[in-house]
């Protein structure tokens, strides 16, 4: 009988404490940021590239996404290359690790036409901290991004 009623009781203290953390995990965010989406300015090869050292341009493309994307440090820019013209716009993401904003670049040259080519999107995001970055594609209704690569300066 009485373990009974610490199994009672324990059940009772857990299931209490499963709800409180779902409340608070689920409810309250964890201060997100603002998300900033522009369509790419098309921009030639050498221009995401000229001037560029190892200190002031990173690079990511994982596979199976098509699409590589470049962040300039010096210009506060995101260039995305459509890697594969296969209908879907391509996208770059650069976000902040904790709860800061989403700076993401799209290209909309989808067909044949736009395979290789180049968009910059520009802003005035903070010079400190960690970001990931992550590519993606998608079509007007919905969109994926990779997994993600991070980067601190």
């Amino acid at each position: 009988m009485k373990r009974r009623i610490r199994v009672r009781k324990y059940s009772v203290v857990m299931g209490a404490l499963l709800a409180v953390g779902f409340l608070f995990g689920v409810a309250t965010p964890a201060s997100a940021g603002t998300l900033h989406w522009k369509n790419g300015t098309s921009v030639s090869h050498s221009r995401v590239f000229d001037g560029s050292t190892s200190k002031n341009i990173d690079c990511y493309a994982p596979a199976g996404y098509n699409a590589t994307m470049c962040i300039r440090y010096d210009r506060r820019a995101i260039y995305v290359r459509s890697d594969k013209a296969n209908g879907y716009f391509k996208l770059g993401q650069w976000s902040a690790w904790r709860g800061g904003d989403v700076y993401r670049c799209q290209n909309n040259n989808r067909n044949s036409s736009g395979n290789g080519t180049w968009v910059e999107c520009q802003w005035n995001w903070p010079r400190t901290g960690c970001y990931f970055m992550r590519t993606g594609y998608g079509q007007h209704e919905w969109y994926v991004v990779s997994h993600s690569n991070m980067k601190c300066y």
